[in-house]
């Protein structure tokens, strides 16, 4: 077997011992002092190749890179490592050995040809959009080809359906492709785990995946072909017709947050060269509103999606609000209507236990209002009193001017 590939920390520890004299291992040709450096090193076609010459050939070419004053960091690891793999190659006591060591050296040789040790690591950001690139290549394959997918799976639903054979419902009727085919992954890893630890395959339950073979046993179709159909065919619907309501309705809101702020804030670095400004702005509107409907920003920076809070969750809070404030008003209410019955109760108990003083309440209410009226009637007899004795002061006046006219009269 090819020996493993020795880690930073290993490599540092071999170059901090002496290192091994590998003199012996170098040709009889091999000149220490001269600068030269030889060919770059062409990988052979089969580990079978390299023969002892071949692999000294290569580690005189590992050993004047190491001297150059030039090299790179990166460049010195690389070529300790090659240099590694040469000197246990050489060393191999069987024609095996040297084999799976050779293996090795030919994969290095490859890196050194297109200098691929020299690339520097990935950043995130270039990874992440090489993910994506490979996503859309496999998107256009899904879309391109996915008619023909659909051939097989057709097949099988129209015959199902005709022959009503059994379990023909699970992959025939209002079932979408894409949940039969999670479905089928889900029975494959039931599979696999029973075999894994030994259980009995008749126990386990498979009934869609018995369904398909039932199906191709029939139509004389290849299961594994038939199997794999189904399993693209669904990825290609799943895919292609997945839209931001699969998310909505999945209740995945983190993730749709995350999706609308990026395609949002990409729009400009994404379609600056093919589309212009006025396009631009109107698909930022359209995803705009797409985030205002759905989202609220609690937080003060529009590019922190993790602070957007569903409105659906907002909605369910109010609605959770309502109910718990109207139940509370029930409840004062309850209590309201209990005090009032207590204290309706409480004037009955009274009215009952004291009928004697509400009686003498009543007779002093008369009573009040017989003195009142006796008061107005007293109070009526003064004034006809008074009334009377001015008018009799007015018939003594009356007379006596009666009385002196008729004296100072002369006819």
């Amino acid at each position: 077997m090819p020996s493993p590939t020795k880690s930073f920390a290993e490599l540092q520890v071999t170059r901090s011992r002496k290192r091994v004299d590998t003199t012996s291992l170098l040709p009889s040709s091999y000149d220490p002092d001269t600068d030269v450096m030889p060919e770059l090193p062409v990988p052979e076609a089969s580990p079978s190749l390299y023969t002892r010459e071949r692999l000294q050939q290569s580690l005189v070419y590992a050993e004047r890179c190491l001297k150059r004053r030039d090299i790179s960091p990166r460049s010195e690891l690389f070529m300790q490592l090659y240099k590694e793999e040469l000197k246990d190659a050489l060393k191999a006591e069987t024609m095996e050995q040297r084999e799976n060591h050779a293996m090795m050296v030919m994969a290095e040789e490859r890196l050194i040809q297109d200098k691929g040790f020299l690339r520097p690591l990935k950043s995130a950001h270039r990874a992440e959009l090489e993910d994506q690139l490979l996503q859309l290549r496999e998107l256009q394959y899904l879309k391109r080809y996915g008619d023909y997918m659909k051939i097989i799976p057709t097949r099988l639903r129209l015959h199902t359906s005709k022959h009503k054979s059994e379990n023909w419902q699970l992959i025939s009727g209002n079932n979408y492709w894409s949940r039969i085919a999670v479905t089928l992954g889900a029975e494959e890893e039931a599979r696999k785990e029973a075999v894994r630890i030994g259980a009995a395959l008749d126990k386990v339950k498979l009934p869609t995946t018995a369904a398909v073979y039932m199906a191709c046993a029939d139509l004389g179709i290849s299961e594994e072909l038939a199997l794999w159909s189904i399993q693209e065919y669904g990825t290609r619907n799943r895919e292609v017709h997945r839209d931001l309501n699969d998310l909505k309705r999945a209740g995945e809101f983190p993730l749709l947050a995350s999706i609308l702020c990026a395609d949002r804030n990409e729009l400009s670095s994404t379609f600056s060269l093919i589309k212009s400004e006025t396009d631009i702005t109107h698909l930022r509107a359209i995803i705009q509103s797409e985030i205002d409907t759905w989202f609220e920003d609690t937080s003060d920076n529009p590019n922190h999606p993790a602070a957007w809070v569903p409105k659906d969750e907002i909605k369910q809070a109010n609605i959770a609000r309502s109910q718990r404030r109207s139940k509370e008003k029930v409840a004062r209410q309850k209590e309201a209507s209990a005090g009032t019955s207590l204290l309706a109760g409480k004037k009955r108990i009274a009215s009952t236990e004291e009928p004697r003083g509400s009686e003498r309440e009543r007779q002093e209410r008369t009573r009040q209002q017989r003195f009142k009226v006796l008061s107005q009637k007293c109070k009526l007899k003064d004034d006809m009193k008074r009334v009377n004795r001015e008018l009799a002061l007015l018939d003594e006046n009356d007379t006596s001017l009666d009385e002196q006219g008729s004296e100072d009269y002369i006819p």
